[in-house]
């Protein structure tokens, strides 16, 4: 299973955490897990085009990668909006494979 944890601070996504893999498919060829690191890679890429350096960790092996806003962030706004869009896409997927794909926040 695919957990994705978003970790708040005064409403606002802080960092967020993913882990594990699908298992719908062999890994991969697996969609689920194509689709949510698609969407996560792509707000990690947006949010650090916005801010310039945000700090990040990847292990492939592991199924895991995980990045975090930092605290003197200035344009929240703009990654706000990022973030609700990541926060979209993946309740939607959710959705569609809730056995395989689990969203908490922290």
């Amino acid at each position: 299973m695919i957990t994705v944890t978003f970790f708040k601070e005064n409403g606002s996504i802080v960092k967020v955490r993913a882990r594990g893999h699908s298992g719908l498919s062999e890994y991969g060829s697996d969609v689920l897990c194509a689709a949510a690191s698609a969407l996560i890679q792509t707000a990690y890429l947006a949010v650090a085009d916005i801010l310039g350096n945000v700090k990040y960790k990847r292990n492939d092996d592991k199924g895991e990668f995980e990045f975090e806003i930092p605290k003197d962030c200035i344009d929240r706004h703009d990654v706000d909006v990022v973030l609700r869009a990541l926060t979209i896409g993946l309740s939607d997927l959710q959705s569609g494979y809730p056995q395989n794909i689990k969203l908490e926040e922290q």
